[in-house]
């Protein structure tokens, strides 16, 4: 099963831009704008999500303690995400249930190392 990457980010700018980076190394994603999109995603077959913790609406810690909730709630295997801020917010970030956080725009070799990192501890 291909596994697939979501990015919640609300900036088409940098969404568009984080979608070409993980496209570029080989992984599958898809985009959403806003954290409610996020919450209310099936993530049967999501195996990372990046998540822009400045949204406007719900944010993305918000978002975050909302999908552990419901993961709890399913007794499903938590799904690796990763905050993604222009601020260093790393500690709310792991707060709220996050697994790794990145300063964006984010570097494409950190980017990789972070894809790797999670999907290697997910692999069946």
């Amino acid at each position: 099963m291909i596994m697939i990457v979501l990015i919640v980010e609300d900036d088409p700018v940098i969404r568009l831009l984080t979608r070409k980076q993980v496209l570029q190394l080989g992984y599958e994603c898809e985009c959403v704008e806003t954290a409610e999109e996020a919450v209310e995603r099936d993530r049967g077959d999501v195996g990372l999500i990046f998540m822009d913790i400045g949204l406007p609406g719900m944010d993305g810690i918000t978002a975050t303690m909302m999908i552990r909730e419901q993961e709890a709630a399913n007794k499903g295997a938590p799904v690796p995400i990763v905050g993604l801020t222009a601020h260093s917010e790393q500690e709310a970030c792991l707060a709220a249930g996050m697994n790794d956080f990145l300063q964006k725009p984010a570097l494409l070799t950190h980017m990789k190392a972070v894809l790797q990192k999670w999907f290697a501890r997910n692999q069946p």
